[in-house]
């Protein structure tokens, strides 16, 4: 087939499969078999970096779509690698070294790969365009330019960037803080006259909220809470000769192991209405007695509330803050708003009895 041939068949395949086979089955347009299209997608070898072919069908891609279609986040992160070495006879070199694509190779052994993906915002699709190695993490003056150099050659594509995402690794904050010069003012970069806002991984964003508040009580609206009646109500409920209420917490929720740290997921889940529901009883109940308690149990309330609105997914919900934020259900917005003011007054104080410890 000639190239023409091939990238008009991709295009039809990738806006269409369904109608790709009507096209070549019931009206005997002479079309690659469905078989030839997904090796052609599928034999595709790439080098760390930025590939031109993975562009040349990204384009291929946004092509096909619409424009809302096209607005996408890039989102990026980290990974730890075993240090392996193998030849690559397809691509006639030694992989598993330092490889940073454009910004060249190096004789260092890889222990951490870095991919970046894009994520429709308002469509359900994500791509990943690129993979890197590194020997340690990314330094933040690489990143930074690699980020700008994806970005550039993602417009140049079609798509529309609006954000870029990732967790709070310190070196992807000395990246979007010191090079790309973003403030709590200006959120964001501009690029080829789009502006590219950062925002921080929710998930990560609980878990090291719950790491810090694990080691430390919080000033929360000017009151005292602790991690200490999380666990208490924990125990109660564990010792509960009913029913038990918080089903899904274990002791990897309240004394996590190094690998239970790194989980967002069960950082979530403490903060949640199982939690808060189950504190009030407690309270009620009067088996948890601590000064503290009433605080911790407005604070948890918060948080969940606070998830559920950045992790809205459709317009209607029975939970009002499920909902997606709009002018019909301006309730959302006043939530954040109000948000917005506790979190920035948020404060860890060393708690009275790690103290007496």
């Amino acid at each position: 087939w000639a190239s023409d041939e091939k990238n008009l068949a991709l295009s039809i395949f990738y806006k269409s499969p369904s109608t790709y086979k009507f096209l070549r089955n019931s009206k005997n347009i002479n079309l690659p078999a469905e078989s030839s299209i997904r090796r052609w997608i599928g034999n595709s070898k790439f080098k760390t970096g930025f590939n031109p072919n993975v562009f040349k069908q990204l384009k291929i891609k946004a092509d096909t779509m619409d424009e809302k279609e096209r607005y996408c986040t890039l989102v990026f992160d980290e990974m730890k690698i075993k240090h392996f070495l193998e030849y690559s006879k397809y691509l006639d070199l030694v992989e598993g070294y330092e490889d940073l694509g454009p910004l060249g190779r190096s004789n260092k052994l890889a222990g951490q790969a870095m991919v970046f993906l894009i994520r429709g915002l308002y469509a359900s699709w994500k791509l990943p365009i690129s993979y890197f190695f590194t020997s340690t993490s990314v330094k933040h003056t690489d990143l930074s330019i690699l980020l700008i150099d994806a970005i550039e050659k993602l417009l140049n594509c079609g798509f529309i960037v609006t954000a870029m995402i990732c967790d709070q690794g310190k070196n992807n904050v000395a990246a979007l803080v010191k090079d790309l010069k973003m403030t709590k003012e200006k959120p964001f970069v501009e690029v080829k006259g789009q502006k590219i806002y950062s925002i921080f991984d929710v998930p990560h964003i609980f878990k090291n909220l719950r790491n810090n508040f694990k080691s430390n009580n919080f000033i929360f609206k000017g009151k005292e809470t602790s991690f200490k009646d999380l666990r208490d109500v924990y125990e109660i409920d564990k010792n509960s000769g009913t029913s038990r209420s918080l089903l899904k917490i274990t002791d990897s929720h309240m004394n996590p192991g190094p690998f239970q740290l790194m989980s967002c997921k069960l950082a979530m889940q403490l903060f949640s209405n199982s939690m808060a529901a189950t504190i009030e009883t407690c309270i009620m109940s009067k088996q948890l007695k601590s000064n503290t308690a009433l605080n911790t149990l407005d604070m948890v309330k918060e948080l969940n509330n606070l998830l559920d609105v950045l992790n809205s997914k459709s317009l209607f919900d029975k939970n009002p803050f499920k909902c997606a934020i709009s002018q019909e259900r301006p309730q959302q917005l006043e939530f954040l708003i109000k948000s917005k003011s506790w979190l920035e007054n948020l404060k860890k104080v060393k708690s009275k009895h790690r103290q007496e410890e």
